[in-house]
């Protein structure tokens, strides 16, 4: 922070406000407070190695959060014409990411809270770590934020202008229960953009959106498309950040290893949520009405998700780490999608296929390909990830696994699968 930033914070900091915008000081705070914050005690402050990172909106400065070595933060303050929109809760987010990728061994996050500005810091994953002192006529107690969370902690509400909300889907599932969750922010007045994973993120997300990610379990884990496009993800810098699964049954506990390279990147993971689908690989006959019923109650909870994820009333748990863990590891590898594959190979059937090209556009592993003069489209195991798409979208069934169903299930047209990303 420049000397001319040190002073804009002097002038702008005329009410001090805790992360949700009220108003938290005592005469004795503020006399405290007043000196803490004139132009030589900041400057001193930084020639002292404190660090301070800003937002600026249009031009003002909206919050600065100050941190005393890597570990500690000293001050967080978000101006007045822009408390209560989620600044606080990103500002946190941004110390404790930076002190998680420079103290790796670090187990917390701490703070001094004044009494009234506890909840804010209870709301964000905070929990009290030392009784109440009083020094100087200022009363504060020592709260510490958890960087190895390893059990549920609820959400604070979500404060975005908007939602990113990316999709990976292979039959149809993630894409279904993203669009059902899309729609019911919409209704609440909150913009949604739905957008492919596909290929690597495109480029900087909205200005103060929040990131949602919504794709199949695959292996306790998910798809390498999926980490390949994570690992594509501009910085967060505080942003708000959800996850939507789709999964048979277990989720294995894969958003716990993804909650820590969200955080890693800057990101605040506020909320996750894994929803039963219907699938293709445990079915020898289809069962229509079992999965019309999965579908129906899938839906129905993501709407809910979705209105929760307003509301503040939605967790991230980390499931199992050991098993997330492992198989996170393994999933960086061709061996657990190399194995599945053996399992369960796609084959096609040359007289069935009609050569319409629809498998070689949508693989996303570039796996499918259709040789010129060739009778039908070609699988090449050793990139194939078993996402089924090809499968769940051939339009004739030329592209199958055998023994399973000759209709295979999908959850939605090929034609709307096109039309749904922007």
């Amino acid at each position: 922070m420049s000397p001319g930033q040190s002073g804009e914070v002097c002038r702008l900091v005329s009410k001090v406000m805790d992360g949700d915008g009220k108003s938290v000081l005592t005469p004795d705070e503020r006399r405290v407070f007043d000196r803490y914050v004139t132009p030589e005690a900041m400057e001193r402050r930084i020639s002292m190695g404190y660090r301070h990172e800003l937002v600026y909106v249009s031009g003002v400065l909206a919050g600065m959060i100050e941190t005393k070595g890597p570990e500690q933060v000293s001050m967080l303050y978000i101006h007045p014409g822009y408390a209560g929109k989620g600044l606080g809760s990103r500002l946190i987010a941004r110390a404790a990411s930076r002190c998680s990728s420079e103290s790796p061994k670090a187990k917390f996050l701490s703070v001094y809270v004044t009494d009234s500005a506890i909840g804010f810091y209870e709301r964000v994953g905070f929990v009290r770590g030392g009784a109440r002192k009083t020094v100087g006529g200022v009363a504060s107690t020592l709260c510490k934020l958890p960087l190895a969370r390893r059990e549920r902690m609820l959400s604070s509400k979500m404060h975005a202008a908007s939602v990113e909300l990316f999709v990976f889907t292979g039959t149809g599932n993630s894409l279904l229960v993203a669009q059902a969750a899309a729609e019911t922010l919409k209704r609440e007045g909150l913009p949604v953009r739905l957008r492919s994973m596909d290929k690597p993120c495109p480029g900087p997300l909205g200005e103060e959106a929040a990131l949602g990610l919504a794709f199949p379990v695959a292996c306790f884990s998910t798809y390498p498309t999926v980490w390949r496009f994570v690992d594509s993800l501009p910085a967060g810098d505080g942003r708000e950040a959800f996850v939507m699964g789709t999964c048979g049954g277990f989720a294995g506990g894969m958003q716990g290893p993804l909650g820590k390279v969200l955080r890693k990147k800057g990101y605040n993971p506020i909320a996750a949520k894994f929803f039963v689908m219907p699938g293709n690989y445990g079915n020898k006959k289809l069962p229509v009405e079992k999965n019309a019923l999965r579908t129906e109650r899938a839906l129905l909870d993501a709407r809910s998700f979705a209105r929760d994820l307003l509301k503040g009333q939605t967790e991230w748990s980390n499931g199992i780490p050991l098993l997330s863990g492992l198989m996170y590891r393994l999933g960086q590898t061709r061996r657990p999608w190399d194995f599945f594959y053996r399992l369960f190979p796609i084959t096609a059937d040359p007289g069935k296929c009609v050569r319409c090209g629809r498998c070689v556009r949508d693989c996303p592993a570039r796996a499918v390909t259709m040789a010129e003069g060739a009778d039908c489209p070609a699988v090449e195991p050793g990139l194939c990830e078993s996402c089924q798409r090809c499968v769940g979208f051939c339009p004739t069934g030329a592209l199958h696994v055998p023994g399973k169903p000759a209709e295979p299930y999908r959850a939605m047209s090929h034609e709307a699968f096109e039309a749904a990303f922007e």
